[in-house]
């Protein structure tokens, strides 16, 4: 499966770093208006993750990777691209750039086969959102663009739908506790946004999520019962969701605990959820493929019928896992293609 990568940040790197060994996926290019050399550096050398144990090294057309050839192009969108000459199956557009249909639709054009959008879609696009765990039997995997929503959708919305599945749910709020990301300052200073413009390191910032409505696109039953807030924080990895909860049938902490550990056994959530009662902190998370992992030292109910739950998520990681899996069931849905 030949994949070409839009978007060589945070995902675009997590992404090649954790197919390096994979026989499905053949990373054939990447693109960036950014220097190769710089992004190279950054590949090789990373902050959170440590260095890339792999041979790299700059070609006339690209890079090698443990012997490995990819192309690499400062194409920044469709208008610029060629895929079609790369043989490209899927796209993986991870700029963080919202899209909507029009626009990954002049992708399709230009010659790559299929389109998966690592970022939530513009609102009101007619692009159809998949999170793993949440909406598996309702989407088609044979259209030709999808999108995997934002990561804190991929945390909450597969235990949103253990919880109604069980106990109903009357109603959510969430608070996503995330890291700081290349959209916030190193230090105060003017630009879009006055929180925005302070500087990530000494700060908790209030921020703007959408995530309750991609919860409400793949969760249905969620519609017009679910809000979300967010915090950055000065950590640079490592983010949690703080997630509260009205549900219809009672239950204790212990049962919803106990809940979510049978579920976990089992498909589509064994490999997006996990629970963890040891005493955890954000940095433990760090390098988790999971979409979540449940703190269950920190649920707790009120009169059995309010809930709270930690869902603890490597924001970058996990969601490039996700990236992966969906692949695979992209492959699949056109073996004869």
């Amino acid at each position: 499966m030949n994949i070409s990568i839009l978007g060589f940040g945070r995902i675009g790197r997590d992404l090649l770093r954790q197919t390096l060994n994979n026989d499905l996926i053949n990373i054939v290019s990447i693109s960036d208006i950014a220097d190769k050399e710089n992004l190279l550096y950054l590949l090789k050398y990373d902050t959170i993750y440590g260095k890339l144990d792999a041979d790299i090294e700059t070609t006339d057309t690209g890079f090698k990777i443990n012997g490995k050839n990819i192309v690499f192009n400062d194409w920044k969108d469709a208008s610029e691209a060629s895929w079609k000459d790369l043989e490209t199956d899927i796209l993986i557009v991870s700029t963080g750039r919202k899209q909507d249909l029009d626009e990954a639709n002049e992708h399709i054009a230009k010659g790559c086969k299929r389109v998966l959008i690592a970022s939530t879609p513009k609102s009101g696009s007619d692009i159809q959102i998949y999170v793993p765990g949440a909406n598996d039997t309702k989407v088609d995997f044979n259209n030709d663009i999808i999108s995997l929503g934002s990561n804190t959708a991929n945390a909450v919305a597969p235990l949103l739908k253990i919880i109604n599945e069980k106990y109903g749910v009357e109603r959510a709020f969430l608070t996503t506790v995330h890291g700081y990301s290349n959209s916030n300052r190193l230090a105060d200073v003017a630009g879009e946004g006055f929180r925005l413009n302070r500087a990530a390191g000494e700060n908790i910032i209030p921020a703007i999520t959408k995530s309750s409505e991609v919860i409400e696109t793949v969760l249905p039953f969620m519609k017009d019962k679910v809000a979300s807030s967010s915090m950055t924080v000065p950590v640079p990895d490592g983010s949690t969701v703080d997630l509260t909860i009205d549900i219809k049938t009672e239950a204790t902490s212990e049962e919803i605990n106990q809940t979510i550990k049978e579920a976990i056994k089992h498909l589509p959530y064994n490999k997006v959820l996990d629970i963890t009662f040891d005493p955890i902190v954000s940095s433990d998370v760090v390098g988790n493929s999971h979409s979540g992992i449940i703190d269950g030292l920190a649920t707790m109910d009120i009169n059995n019928n309010k809930i709270k739950i930690l869902v603890w998520f490597d924001n970058g990681w996990g969601y490039s896992a996700r990236i992966i899996d969906t692949i695979t069931k992209l492959s699949e849905s056109r073996v004869n293609e």
